[in-house]
């Protein structure tokens, strides 16, 4: 691992981030259930409850949080730039994420108005928590620009998605009327899926890449460019409404294709650099990142040969997911040993061995995650055609979660264990 030009001292306590890595297992399960429950009409059509609420569990119960949550432990040690309370805005957010993204996801399943609209609402408090504590911290920020840059960018398209859902709930019951309201439905995923999910992933993933596998650097101009071409794409995106439907439809159909040709440059790049990289191992990991690359190369095809949107939203969101399971899981096991190891040191207890970064996370528990989420992905695509496989996709879902969930928890009981032994007597603080 190649720590050069990063700050671990700087790092925020460990339970900042671990309280929303937390949430992405339960939401996994959640979209799991609703897959093996109601998957044909997930895959019928985008508009089906099921769909909605699936999409909504993965992206702000399974994915936001993760996002959030490596912001909040990177931004100081890889930007210098610290979120200010960090505790109270991890434990805020997730409250939010977690409240919201369950009756948000339970207001579509059971056609309750009441229940969405709060959890929006709930929802949105906790993101405009974090936009706050991110504004306040990457203001100030000034190291690695592109990085910098890339990350305040995905903040602003997360700002951009809020409003247009919240716009998006008003239409839904009645409260307001926009002309082309379709069109503000497609807006609202560019910003999300395009703007925050892809620049977020994008921006980190050019710096961890390098940084867990020790290979060249991303192109420079790539990390210069992106994030500005693809801002500057999603504002033509916002004028698309105002005008007449068969024009916006054409642009429409133009700016996603470019959309996608900016994120395959970072895509093929990331392939590039995995490939020369100096560690020759193949872990679960690097098998995810790469599942999360050529799902985007997929999504592309399924575009361009007019593929259903429910399979185009399987391979974004699929790949999403795998690229941040797959980054959960070197962050883990490092973010674990990293406060051991600073907690040894403060207290004066060298004489306490670590436990090694694969005891944290074994290898074959890593491998089990991966495995079953690959399959589950597979087998919700092969759904399209053969409905009945969506059921299998959801089940192979849930055991992803619980995997998952199972690695999140072993490594808080080692964590715990260790540091009960720098208490004296091996005891932990207030112990008998």
């Amino acid at each position: 691992m190649n720590l050069g030009g990063l700050s671990p001292d700087k790092a925020p306590p460990v339970e900042a981030p671990l309280t929303l890595f937390y949430l992405m297992p339960f939401f996994l399960c959640l979209a799991g259930l609703t897959l093996a429950w109601q998957g044909d009409q997930v895959m019928a059509s985008r508009w089906a409850p099921a769909a909605l609420a699936t999409t909504h569990f993965l992206v702000l119960g399974a994915l936001a949080p993760v996002m959030c949550g490596a912001l909040l432990q990177m931004s100081p040690v890889l930007l210098g730039a610290p979120y200010p309370r960090v505790r109270l805005v991890a434990r805020l957010t997730a409250a939010g994420l977690g409240l919201g993204g369950v009756l948000i996801g339970g207001g579509f399943l059971l056609s309750l108005p009441g229940m969405l609209l709060s959890g929006g609402g709930i929802a949105i408090a906790g993101l405009l928590v974090f936009l706050v504590g991110s504004f306040r911290a990457l203001s100030a920020a000034s190291g690695r620009r592109e990085t910098l840059w890339a990350v305040r960018l995905a903040a602003l398209a997360l700002a951009v998605t809020i409003a247009l859902g919240l716009t998006l709930a008003m239409v839904r019951y009645g409260w307001l009327q926009l002309p082309q309201h379709l069109r503000w439905i497609d807006m609202h995923v560019a910003w999300g899926l395009a703007g925050w999910v892809g620049l977020l992933l994008a921006g980190v993933g050019m710096e961890i890449i390098p940084l867990f596998y020790i290979s060249p650097a991303f192109a420079a101009g790539l990390k210069r460019v992106l994030p500005f071409a693809v801002i500057v794409l999603l504002l033509l995106v916002v004028g698309l409404p105002g005008l007449p439907p068969s024009l916006a439809q054409a642009l429409w159909q133009w700016l996603v294709s470019v959309l996608f040709v900016v994120h395959l440059m970072y895509n093929a790049n990331a392939l590039y650099v995995q490939k020369r990289r100096q560690r020759p191992r193949r872990d679960a990991n690097l098998w995810l990142w790469q599942l999360s690359h050529v799902a985007v190369f997929a999504a592309f095809f399924a575009w361009v040969f007019d593929a259903s949107d429910s399979l185009l939203g399987v391979l974004l969101l699929g790949g999403g997911v795998s690229f941040v399971i797959g980054s959960l899981m070197k962050i883990l096991p490092f973010l674990t040993w990293l406060d051991l190891q600073q907690r040894r040191v403060a207290g004066g207890h060298m004489q306490v061995s670590l436990p090694r970064l694969r005891a944290l996370l074994p290898e074959a528990l890593a491998n089990g995650v991966a495995w079953t989420l690959g399959s589950a992905m597979v087998a919700t695509l092969c759904g399209a055609f053969a409905p009945y496989l969506t059921t299998l996709g959801g089940i192979l879902l849930i055991a992803c979660a619980v995997l998952l969930a199972y690695a999140l928890v072993r490594a808080a009981i080692i964590r715990r264990g260790v540091i009960a032994q720098f208490s004296p007597l091996g005891q932990p603080s207030g112990g008998v």
